[in-house]
């Protein structure tokens, strides 16, 4: 298996190299680019009641972790199961993306099938790449293609649905490949374990093994091993690779 994860990137990092070569002038914009989350929670009402409480609560961490990490960004959950983001910075987006899924990964859900696609996939996930209009946290607008293109995107997306990481923009052959790099993610996501994905979580925070390890009470060696197992090797080349992209030429 980690013979696989290091096929999937050099794979990625080879996209990552060659998506200059499709980025036509005619998409060089003066207009700022920026990055949208949308999110939409996976059987939700699967959830008892406590659960939903935690989930939320979860989520709200980590959007504020997130708004304190990354200047300018802003988040929100909407009508208990839905989020939007707004990221300033795209390059930014991956690693926020991530985080969020995994941080609902990790929460302690009761094991039972009522609860076995929530535990599987977590969230559907789409980053718009585009302008914003209008920002507005004061008056709680977002307003902007940015926005449009991800909310739009996991609003088409269906429980039985293979792909739920999509990257949407006004260059289709970009957004594709993109696409290509974050489903592959999301496969590594989707078969990751609730123990995998807290790793996970701590290491897109870039800890180190052994502060990891103190935190979750193990051993250093059982946080490489969890990591490792699951495909970081994989996660780390997309998330690094991603946040090099020269997001002005799109």
């Amino acid at each position: 298996m980690p013979g696989d994860y290091n096929s999937f990137s050099l794979f990625i990092a080879a996209i990552i190299r060659n998506l200059q070569y499709i980025c036509p002038r005619k998409f060089n914009m003066r207009i700022a680019m920026q990055a949208a989350i949308s999110a939409d929670i996976v059987s939700s009402t699967s959830l008892s009641p406590k659960e939903i409480v935690m989930l939320q609560a979860k989520i709200n961490e980590t959007i504020i972790m997130l708004e304190e990490r990354y200047e300018g960004f802003w988040g929100r959950l909407v009508k208990g199961d839905y989020i939007e983001c707004v990221v300033p910075e795209p390059n930014a987006a991956l690693r926020a993306a991530l985080l969020l899924k995994t941080a609902v990964k990790s929460l302690n859900i009761s094991k039972d099938s009522r609860t076995q696609q929530f535990r599987k996939y977590g969230m559907r996930l789409a980053i718009g790449l585009a302008d914003m209009r209008l920002v507005d946290r004061k008056k709680d607008i977002m307003d902007g293609d940015a926005i449009y293109y991800s909310g739009r995107a996991v609003d088409s997306m269906h429980s039985e649905n293979k792909c739920s990481f999509v990257v949407v923009g006004k260059n289709k052959e970009y957004s594709m490949l993109l696409t290509t790099i974050t489903t592959l993610v999301d496969s590594i996501l989707n078969g990751a374990t609730r123990r995998q994905s807290e790793v996970f979580y701590y290491k897109l925070l870039s800890m180190k093994e052994s502060d990891i390890a103190s935190l979750l009470s193990i051993t250093q060696s059982g946080v490489n091993q969890r990591a490792s197992v699951a495909g970081w090797s994989c996660l780390e080349t997309a998330v690094n690779c991603f946040e090099q992209i020269n997001f002005s030429r799109i």
